[in-house]
């Protein structure tokens, strides 16, 4: 996700400096930019001394914290905005604005709705949220790479609408793979039905996108992982409970990802939680299990 990011920014015409817990992956990254407007940095504090903007995508709140704490060191008195597109607790979001603001910098919550081909189309959706400086700067530099939507000065907003909306997700995956396995023990040709549901009264993106990854079973990582989908659903669950919002629906999908990840699928996408719906129906997926296995082992993905 995040080297899509860069390569958008570049595009633009911006000057970036880059790191990744991983230096191979960091030194990839700048050698993308022959010309060399595409720095690598050798420690989150050289981010901190030398960007006034930082962005960041990480896969979890502890990242985040851990992150911020590095920036906000190495930034020392000089203004600094981070822009943090992580899906993350929008109660971590407060906590790190407040701890920001004391310091005189800013954090910007911009989750985003896409997958890394989304947003290599520039194609995402930006949910921007938090200070009005940091937050004017932050669209003008997402505008070019998809649809701002800006939801004002609470920084956890855009984390509650993220939640909101990978909370459908994983729903419209559930309901499908439930769909999928009622016409497959009637003996009907469950990629046919989908193609079908999916070019008419569901034409739609995820229908469309997830709905065929279920019907053919094809649960290659694509950029978000099962494991993400665990904790993405957890995190509303803790949302929900803040607000005291009953969610049965949810309490489903819990249980569906974590006997899936109990079952060693953390690495596959999170749309195979379709594979464990076909099991309770009854449906042999070994093969199929078996073969995503070997598609995630050779780091072939969708």
């Amino acid at each position: 996700m995040g080297s899509k990011m860069v390569a958008n920014m570049r595009r633009d015409g911006r000057s970036l400096l880059v790191f990744d817990n991983n230096a191979s992956v960091t030194a990839q990254v700048a050698a993308s930019c022959p010309e060399g407007k595409i720095k690598a940095a050798k420690s989150l504090d050289e981010i901190g001394r030398a960007c006034t903007v930082v962005f960041s995508m990480l896969p979890n709140d502890n990242a985040v914290k851990a992150v911020s704490g590095s920036v906000l060191a190495g930034a020392g008195d000089k203004k600094m905005y981070h822009v943090s597109c992580s899906t993350i607790s929008p109660v971590t979001s407060r906590e790190l604005a407040e701890e920001y603001k004391k310091k005189g910098k800013e954090f910007i919550a911009s989750p985003v709705f896409a997958r890394p081909d989304g947003i290599a189309k520039r194609q995402a959706t930006w949910l921007v949220a938090g200070e009005s400086q940091g937050r004017a700067i932050a669209g003008e530099l997402l505008a070019s790479a998809g649809k701002v939507v800006d939801y004002g000065p609470d920084v956890g907003a855009s984390n509650v609408v993220k939640l909101c909306g990978n909370f459908l997700i994983a729903s419209s995956i559930e309901a499908v793979a439930e769909s999928m396995a009622l016409a497959e023990k009637h003996g009907v040709d469950r990629v046919a039905v989908m193609n079908m549901l999916s070019s008419s009264i569901f034409d739609c993106l995820i229908y469309k996108g997830y709905g065929s990854r279920v019907s053919t079973r094809d649960h290659r990582p694509g950029g978000f992982s099962l494991e993400l989908g665990l904790k993405d659903c957890t995190l509303v669950n803790e949302a929900a409970r803040q607000a005291d919002v009953p969610m049965p629906f949810l309490s489903v999908l819990l249980d569906r990802y974590t006997s899936s990840k109990a079952k060693g699928r953390s690495d596959f996408d999170w749309s195979a939680i379709g594979l464990a719906v076909a099991e309770d129906a009854g449906i042999d997926v070994s093969k199929d299990v078996a073969r995503t296995r070997k598609d995630v082992d050779a780091g072939n993905l969708y």
